[in-house]
C-alpha cells in the first residue's frame, strides 16, 4: 500500500499518470456535491447545538467550514477549465486534491473540539454519531483516490476517539473505545473500496481495449476481404485480357502453319515466306507478353535480381528509339531524343532500363495521334537525381486515372477508344522497375494535353567522372 500510495501521490510512469487522472477525475464526480452540502449540514449541526455550546464557537465553525468548501470548488473548478492532462499538471492536480481533502476533513473532524460539551451526553452522542455517518458515506463514495484515504482516515481517528476519552471520564473512554472499533471497521472497507474501485477502473480499459481491438480487428479483416475481392476482380482481369491476348497470336501461329503444313497454296514459296513472317511476328509478340507477365510477377513477388552495370543512359534512349522509329513512322508520329549535356553514366541494371524507355515509347506511340511528337529525355537534376522519361503529344489520362493505370492490368479510359487495347502491364512494370532501383515515378497528364512519365533515380545511381567528383567534394 505504501508503495501504491507514492505511484498515486507522485506518478511518474504513463501507467500511474493514467491511473492517478482517472482516480482524480472519478473522486471529483464522487464528491461534487459536497462543496454544497458541507455548509449546509455545518449549519444545521451548530443549529442543533444551541444553549450547549458558546455563540462564537456556532458562527465561526460553520463560516469556516463554507470558506473552505468554495475555495476548493473555485480550485476544482479550475483545474476542470483548463482540462491539462500533462504530466506535471496531474502531479499537481494530485498534491492539491491531497491538501484540500486533508485541509476539508481536519475542519470537518474539528467539530468534536469546537462544539463538544463536556456535561451534556446528547450532545456528545449526536457528533459522534454525525461523525460516524460522515465517515461512513466517505468510505462508500470517496475512497477513490488512495492518497485521500491516507489523509482523511487519521483525522477522522484523532476526532471520533480523542474527543470522548479527553473529555468523557469512564463513559467517554467507553465511548471512545467503541468508535476505535467503528473506526477500524470503517479503515478496512475503505482499502477493499479502493481495491474494488481500482480494478473496476481496469477492467472498463481492459474491455474498451477490447473494443478497440476488435473494431481494429475488423478493420483488418474489412481491408484483407477488399484485397482479395481486388485480388479476384485483378484476376478475372487478367483472364479476361489474357484469353484475348494469347488467343490472338496463337491463333494467327496455328491458322498460318496449318496452311504452310498442308500446302494449301501448293508450292508458292513467297505466300509461305509471307505466312511465315506472320507466325514470326504472332510469336514475338507471345513471348513479349509472356515476359512482360513473368516480369511482372517477379516484381510483385519481390524477387526481381538487379545486375548493376555501369550504364549510359543516352545510348539507352537512342537504342529504344531506333527500336520504335518502323511503328513511329506506321503511326505517323515523330520520334525525337533529348538529352542533357554531360549526362552521368549510371550504375544500373541496363537491361530493366532499356526496358522502361521502350515501355514508355510502346504506349507513347499507341495513344499518340498522326502528327503528333514523342520524345525520349534524360537529365541531371540539381539535387543530385537523374530523371528520364518520355513525353508525348498524346490523348493523355485523365486525373481519376492516373492511379489505376500504374495498377497491375490497371487501364485508363483511354484504352477503351483505342482499336490496339493495352493489356495494362507496360506502366506497372515500369513502376516496379524503378523502385527495385530505389527510384520513383510521376506522372503528369490531362485530358488532349499530352502525357509526361519521368523517372527519377537516387543520386546514389550516379556514376560521375573522377574530375567532377573531386570537384563535387
Amino acid at each position: 500500500m505504501a508503495e501504491a500510495f507514492r505511484r498515486a501521490f507522485l506518478p511518474e510512469s504513463e501507467e500511474d499518470l493514467r491511473v492517478a487522472h482517472a482516480q482524480l477525475s472519478a473522486a471529483r464526480k464522487a464528491m461534487a456535491p459536497t462543496s454544497f452540502i458541507l455548509p449546509i449540514t455545518a449549519t444545521l449541526i451548530a443549529i442543533a447545538n444551541i444553549g450547549w455550546v458558546p455563540a462564537v464557537n456556532l458562527i465561526v465553525w460553520p463560516a469556516v467550514i463554507t470558506a473552505l468548501c468554495a475555495a476548493s470548488e473555485l480550485k476544482y473548478r479550475s483545474f476542470l477549465k483548463t482540462n491539462d492532462r500533462s504530466p506535471e499538471a496531474i502531479r499537481y492536480r494530485a498534491k492539491m486534491a491531497t491538501i484540500i481533502a486533508g485541509v476539508l476533513m481536519v475542519a470537518w473532524c474539528s467539530m468534536v473540539f469546537v462544539l463538544w460539551a463536556p456535561d451534556v451526553l446528547g450532545n456528545q452522542l449526536l457528533l459522534i454519531f454525525i461523525l460516524c455517518a460522515s465517515l461512513s458515506g466517505w468510505v462508500s463514495s470517496g475512497a477513490v483516490y488512495l492518497p485521500m484515504i491516507y489523509v482523511s482516515l487519521p483525522v477522522y481517528l484523532v476526532a471520533m476517539t480523542g474527543a470522548p476519552i479527553l473529555h468523557g471520564g469512564r463513559m467517554g473512554t467507553i465511548l471512545g473505545w467503541l468508535d476505535f472499533g467503528f473506526w477500524l471497521m470503517m479503515a478496512a472497507q475503505a482499502f477493499a473500496n479502493y481495491e474494488t474501485s481500482r480494478k473496476k477502473m481496469k477492467l472498463e480499459w481492459e474491455r474498451a481495449r477490447l473494443i478497440e481491438d476488435l473494431k481494429r480487428a475488423k478493420e483488418i479483416s474489412d481491408q484483407a476481404r477488399d484485397r482479395a475481392e481486388a485480388a479476384s476482380r485483378a484476376k478475372s482481369t487478367f483472364l479476361a485480357n489474357m484469353s484475348h491476348e494469347l488467343r490472338t497470336p496463337l491463333n494467327a501461329i496455328l491458322g498460318f502453319s496449318e496452311i504452310i503444313k498442308t500446302r494449301a497454296f501448293g508450292d508458292s514459296i513467297e505466300q509461305y515466306a509471307e505466312y511465315g513472317s506472320y507466325i514470326h511476328g504472332s510469336g514475338h509478340h507471345l513471348l513479349t507478353l509472356i515476359n512482360d507477365i513473368l516480369d511482372l510477377a517477379k516484381i510483385e513477388a519481390g524477387r526481381m535480381v538487379l545486375r548493376d552495370d555501369e550504364v549510359d543512359l543516352s545510348n539507352v534512349i537512342a537504342d529504344a528509339i531506333a527500336m520504335m522509329v518502323v511503328k513511329a513512322q506506321q503511326a505517323g508520329v515523330t520520334l525525337v531524343a533529348e538529352v542533357g549535356k554531360d549526362l552521368p553514366r549510371l550504375r544500373a541494371d541496363e537491361r530493366a532500363i532499356r526496358q522502361i524507355v521502350v515501355n514508355l515509347l510502346a504506349n507513347a506511340v499507341k495513344f499518340t495521334p498522326r502528327g503528333g511528337e514523342i520524345a525520349g529525355f534524360a537529365r541531371s537534376e540539381a539535387d543530385g537525381r537523374i530523371a528520364f522519361g518520355v513525353r508525348d503529344t498524346g490523348i493523355g489520362i485523365g486525373p481519376e486515372d492516373h492511379r489505376r493505370v500504374f495498377e497491375s492490368f490497371g487501364q485508363g479510359r483511354h484504352d477503351a477508344i483505342q482499336a490496339d487495347k493495352s493489356t495494362g502491364l507496360g506502366l506497372p512494370i515500369v513502376k516496379g522497375l524503378a523502385e527495385a532501383h530505389g527510384g520513383s515515378v510521376t506522372l503528369e497528364s490531362a485530358p488532349n494535353q499530352g502525357t509526361r512519365i519521368t523517372i527519377y533515380l537516387p543520386p546514389g545511381r550516379r556514376r560521375d567522372p573522377p574530375a567532377k567528383l573531386r570537384a563535387i567534394g
